[in-house]
């Protein structure tokens, strides 16, 4: 009698270990880094001469341990000087360059003009935006298509091939 006690109080245990392991996403995230710490509500104001020049949030920043990177998740980047809000599901900052990469659909949001692609690079010192993935413009006066964008900080933006605009009266 003991033993089945014992056996049927062992099994549920490592049930109860199997179930709590395995709905654990928090912890399985740790793991995946490596004991990497995070943050939730992650805010980073940048400025320049006293003036807000872009404003990233994020839900969650995941800190790579041994790595200068970041991983970010439901990014909002306000960049001010230019009116523009981009949304991201996901991201990497470069701590050290301040350099970042947004992955999956990316849409940024302007007075005008919305532009909608699935990855972008972002060499902040430089001021500028690349992609190699689809790219769409969308406004009241005109829609542009292609495959691949190159931004630069004087506000020249090139769709690099398999180009496609649609003007509107």
């Amino acid at each position: 009698m003991k033993r089945k006690s014992l056996l049927v109080l062992s099994l549920l245990s490592l049930l109860a270990l199997f179930l709590l392991l395995g709905n654990s996403r928090e912890l399985d995230k740790t793991l995946l880094l490596k004991g990497g710490s995070f943050l939730e509500g992650l805010k980073i104001v940048h400025k320049k001469n006293g003036t807000s020049m872009w404003t990233l949030n994020a839900s969650r920043a995941d800190i790579i341990e041994g790595s200068d990177r970041v991983k970010l998740n439901d990014v909002v980047l306000r960049v001010e000087n230019k009116e523009m809000t981009i949304y991201s599901p996901e991201g990497f900052y470069n701590m050290e360059s301040r350099d970042m990469t947004l992955n999956g659909k990316i849409k940024a949001v302007s007075k005008g003009y919305t532009i909608i692609t699935e990855s972008v690079e972002w060499n902040q010192s430089k001021g500028e935006i690349k992609t190699k993935e689809a790219v769409k413009i969308e406004s009241k006066k005109f829609n542009v298509e292609g495959v691949g964008m190159e931004a630069d900080s004087e506000q020249k933006v090139r769709i690099l091939k398999n180009v496609k605009a649609t003007f509107y009266r």
